[in-house]
């Protein structure tokens, strides 16, 4: 986010140019693995092994 009411939200240049890149990255293998047909093979167990995110609380004073 780059225009957001609390500042704490607001990401730099170089955290939004990395956040992009990852996106493009995904979501391109993701299509080259729907059009190859490899997305119905893949191995996905380790999914379950990931830990759950959890949400920090927000700073004190600052509403959502």
């Amino acid at each position: 986010m780059s225009d957001h009411e609390r500042e704490s939200a607001v990401l730099g240049q170089k955290s939004n140019g990395y956040l992009i890149k990852q996106t493009v990255l995904t979501l391109s293998a993701t299509a080259e693995a729907i059009a190859d047909g490899s997305i119905a093979t893949v191995d996905t167990s380790f999914w379950d092994t990931l830990p759950e995110q959890e949400s920090l609380p927000w700073p004190a004073g600052e509403d959502e």
